[in-house]
């Protein structure tokens, strides 16, 4: 019962739009397939959340064995819906010797539901993702830090997309200091 009322709550129309959006970009590339759709929506939500503190969706992302996907709970359903109404149809083609589920748009996306900003991030990552196979982008996702130490289907929560193996230079340290000193000040502020 549990499983089946998370699945019931009704998703963010940035949700249904981008998988929508995703779907039309990417439906040429003999390549696109549900799992790019997955870790396309999961590398946008990321890079949003990187640049601006916010995905651009409300699905969560959890570790499964071939890197973080969305929390199926939420997202298949949705995707479900969206061809049981028939604003996407699912097709299966042969690619690379297996059976591809392929997820085409079958109307244009609402793209006004998104600002310019939003727009460009989302094209530039399908941009840098779109010609490579399921196989490649899972191995990438691979080296997220979160989804090596992460249990198998723990969420993986937006912050820890931050963690990097690279040490911190001098102008990490600064940008650590003047957000610490914004937060600060924001605190204070707000306690007035």
């Amino acid at each position: 019962m549990g499983l089946i009322a998370k699945s019931l709550k009704p998703s963010s129309p940035k949700t249904t739009e981008l998988i929508i959006y995703i779907s039309s970009k990417l439906k040429d590339k003999p390549n696109f397939g549900s799992t790019l759709l997955g870790k396309a929506l999961c590398l946008i939500d990321s890079v949003s959340y990187l640049k601006t503190g916010n995905p651009i969706t409300d699905l969560s992302y959890i570790k499964q064995e071939f890197g973080p996907t969305p929390n199926p709970t939420k997202f298949l359903p949705i995707r479900d819906s969206l061809v049981t109404s028939g604003e996407l149809e699912k097709i299966d083609v042969q690619y690379c010797g297996f059976v591809q589920n392929k997820f085409i748009a079958k109307r244009e996306p609402k793209i006004d539901i998104f600002s310019n900003d939003e727009i460009y991030l989302i094209d530039d990552v399908l941009i840098s993702i779109c010609d490579h196979n399921a196989t490649e982008i899972s191995n990438y996702t691979h080296t997220f830090l979160a989804w090596i130490f992460a249990n198998h289907k723990e969420e993986l929560p937006f912050y820890s997309f931050l963690l990097t193996s690279i040490d911190p230079d001098i102008k990490d340290y600064k940008w650590a200091q003047k957000s610490i000193k914004e937060y600060e000040s924001s605190i204070k502020n707000a306690s007035e």
